[in-house]
């Protein structure tokens, strides 16, 4: 008896040993987590392969081994390797040591990209990149993403951006955080978690922090002029960091001052033979003011609590005038007019979030917990003058508020698995007011979804459902309508690292939406966008619901190629006609159609032909083809391409190039000429880096030329703005404060010892 009990005690002891899993975290100098960097268990006798792994978003690891002496070999570009022998199934935190000189020779992008299911993560850091003027001019380099007009398009959507895990307000805040100080950028063509109706992905970035006692920050400034039309804006922006003992500050202002500028001309075609041609100039002096502060908290070792206060307002002074000209084809009669809209247009938006963040288990898994309060005030005042006579005054007041509270939990296991689950809850209430017309609305959103992911050593795999439900109670003087519905929404991924080294892979994605129904396609007041042409909002309107599909390829991390189909129920498109009570005036109404078929292909090329150039080539297709009940119309294919390239020549000089041109194309009833443009810039350092100077040009540039087909009507539109412009920018950097030694990473971490690669 003694025999046996004593041979049990000594199995199970030795399936403990040889059943533990390692665990830990790898962080860089300032603590950040390394994504992506490589885990390497190797045998104590001979140094062998035995496992390996990746970090995760977290900069976590879980491996299994079965001797307690083996050793674990870290690595990641730009970084000298790590050992440490194994004496327990906690490692700790381990802080890699960077590489300054490999660094130097570091400049391919995609060498720092880390695949997953859903997309991908990058740390810009060392690749060139961090130069670039501005963050979005970086995002141009990256897979799928392309910029237009200084938004961030996710395979041509728009995507939800977090920084630091605060959901941005709009994409002009990303102007207040230079590319050096990005530290990892994780992209999800998938919006896990955003709810049913989001289609553009998610970006996630994470700035670098500030080393205890130090702080930060820059101030800059920009004046712009337009070569046809002279001053066009100034943009002064000011941004600090700080970090003390366990409080982290971050704050931003940015003042944009900027004139709107639009010379077009608008030519209507009746049926009835009426002809209509308005020549206008648009002048808009904008001004436009946002600032946050980000407050952290680390409670401990595990949980932080964070606070997030933005407030902006943005006040528009317009002025259009408009020369019309109206006749009969077969008469010689024609009436002249000039028309001159003018008035102010005011907005404020203020918005608080407080989030709640704990590490449940040392495998990563995390609680957060987000509550996120938004306010938006909109005033516009319009008013007409026709040859120099007051016609008309119209006011538009809207008011919206957002209440929004968000759980997620993320559990990890070992193996690389993953689960995902959370909530949402969203109540918003909708107030406008335009002249004697009174419309409130109340929408009750909750949602929630679960999403879970794995890997083998090849295979990567995610699935995951998003259940919602949408109210939304619409009161007019009329009466009260009512919308309600429930969506489940399946989401798919699936990727097969065919050469994990070289990085050639193969993926595809599934996932179902729908679309979002904003208030403003629902209330049914007029709004005129000029004195003939108005639009108006549609009660009876079905939510559209999609299915996408998405093959990506890869090959040896420099060539992408990615194909989409679509199919959506119930498009919402825009109707157009003539108004019954005044035949020189014509509406835009959203209608529901049958179906809408979309087929589209994107392929892209990075490449660093030397140590100083990178460049991307882009190119996409795309068609689609509309059904509803009184036609069917299949648009030609149009092609969009994109040439970007950065330059370092010197570590103090660098500059840009880039051009992107959009062919001849159509979409449901209207169709669009050729558009181009080509913009370079120039930058120069000094004062070791603190001093930057830089100039930017767009070069080249065409005007947008469109058709629109419409009951009744044909329109032409031209807009004949000269855009060429040259914009000179000059930013401070400052650093200083106390810089004392980190506290200790965590009590369980084992010693390590450094060793440096062999030149």
């Amino acid at each position: 008896m003694k025999k046996f009990i004593l041979i049990l005690i000594t199995s199970i002891v030795v399936i403990q040993v040889s059943a533990q899993n390692i665990r830990g975290k790898v962080v860089d100098n300032n603590n950040s987590p390394l994504v992506g960097a490589n885990v390497l268990l190797l045998s104590k006798v001979d140094s062998t392969y035995i496992a390996g792994t990746t970090t995760d978003n977290n900069g976590t690891f879980f491996l299994s081994s079965q001797s307690n002496g083996d050793i674990l070999m870290f690595s990641y570009i730009g970084y000298y390797n790590m050992y440490h022998t194994l004496k327990g199934e906690n490692v700790g935190t381990v802080k890699m040591q960077e590489n300054t000189q490999m660094l130097d020779a570091v400049t391919i992008t995609a060498s720092r990209i880390v695949n997953k299911a859903q997309g991908y993560s990058i740390r810009p850091s060392g690749t060139g990149l961090e130069n670039c003027n501005s963050s979005q001019e970086m995002f141009a380099f990256l897979p799928g993403i392309s910029v237009s007009n200084d938004k961030i398009m996710l395979l041509d959507k728009l995507p939800v951006v977090y920084v630091n895990g605060v959901k941005i307000t709009s994409q002009d805040e990303l102007a207040a955080i230079l590319p050096k100080r990005i530290e990892n950028i994780e992209v999800d063509y998938l919006a896990i978690g955003e709810g049913a109706t989001e289609k553009g992905g998610v970006i996630r970035i994470t700035t670098k922090k500030e080393k205890n006692g130090g702080f930060s920050g820059y101030l800059s400034a920009k004046v712009g002029v337009l070569t046809a039309y002279g001053y066009n804006n100034s943009s002064p922006t000011f941004v600090f960091d700080a970090s003390i003992g366990k409080w982290t500050f971050n704050y931003y202002a940015i003042n944009s001052h900027k004139q709107l500028l639009e010379d077009a001309t608008n030519n209507y075609r009746y049926d009835s033979s009426l002809y209509t041609n308005t020549a206008s100039k648009t002048r808009s002096w904008m001004n436009n003011f946002g600032n946050r502060l980000n407050i952290s908290y680390e409670l401990n070792d595990r949980s932080t609590l964070a606070v997030s206060e933005y407030i902006g307002y943005m006040t528009i002074k317009n002025k259009q005038s408009n020369t019309v000209e109206t006749f009969w084809e077969d008469s010689e009669d024609m009436q002249q007019s000039e028309v001159l809209l003018h008035g102010p247009e005011r907005q404020f938006a203020q918005q608080t979030v407080a989030k709640y963040s704990l590490q449940t288990d040392d495998k990563g898994s995390n609680l957060e917990i987000t509550a996120d309060y938004l306010f938006q005030n909109y005033h516009f005042k319009q008013f007409e003058d026709a040859n120099n006579v007051r016609v008309s005054a119209d006011s538009t007041m809207e008011k919206t508020s957002m209440l929004r509270f968000n759980p997620k939990y993320t559990h990890n296991f070992t193996g690389g698995k993953e689960l995902k689950v959370g909530a949402d809850y969203q109540f918003i209430r909708y107030n406008d007011k335009t002249d004697n017309l009174t419309n409130h609305a109340n929408a009750h959103i909750p949602s929630a979804y679960a999403n879970f992911s794995g890997r083998t050593k090849t295979l990567m795999y995610s699935v995951g459902l998003t259940f919602q439900y949408n109210r939304m109670e619409v009161r007019t003087a009329e009466k009260v309508t009512l919308f309600d519905d429930f969506y489940l929404c399946p989401q798919a991924s699936l990727m097969w690292m065919i050469k994990p080294k070289s990085g050639t892979m193969l993926g595809i994605m599934y996932q179902s939406t729908v679309s979002d129904m904003p208030y403003s396609v629902i209330n049914g007041y007029r709004k005129y966008s000029t004195p003939f042409q108005y639009t108006t909002g549609n009660p009876s309107l079905v939510t559209p619901r999609e299915h996408e599909v998405m093959v990506r390829f890869a090959l040896n991390r420099h060539i992408s190629a990615m194909f989409v189909y679509g199919r959506e129920a119930n498009p919402i498109y825009y109707d157009h006609g003539v108004d019954e009570q005044n035949e020189n005036i014509t509406w835009s109404r959203p209608e529901n159609g049958e179906y809408r078929r979309m087929l589209g292909a994107r392929i892209e090329f990075s490449y660093t032909p030397v140590k100083w150039w990178n460049t991307k080539i882009q190119a996409a297709a795309m068609q689609d083809k509309f059904v509803s009940d009184n036609e069917t119309l299949k648009g030609q294919w149009g092609g969009k391409f994109w040439w970007n390239n950065n330059f370092n020549f010197t570590p103090s000089l660098g500059g840009s190039l880039n051009g992107y041109w959009e062919t001849k194309t159509s979409f449901e009833n209207y169709y669009w000429q050729p558009v181009g443009n080509v913009n370079a810039s120039l930058w120069k350092s000094l004062c070791n880096d603190k001093l930057r100077l830089s100039l930017q040009s767009i070069i080249l540039a065409k005007g947008r030329k469109s058709r629109t087909e419409g009951n009744g009507y044909t329109s032409y539109y031209h807009n004949s703005t000269k855009p060429t412009s040259f914009t000179f920018s000059i930013t401070w950097s400052f650093a200083g404060g106390k810089k004392v030694r980190q506290r200790s990473e965590a009590k369980s971490i084992q010693k390590y010892n450094k060793i440096e690669e062999k030149k």
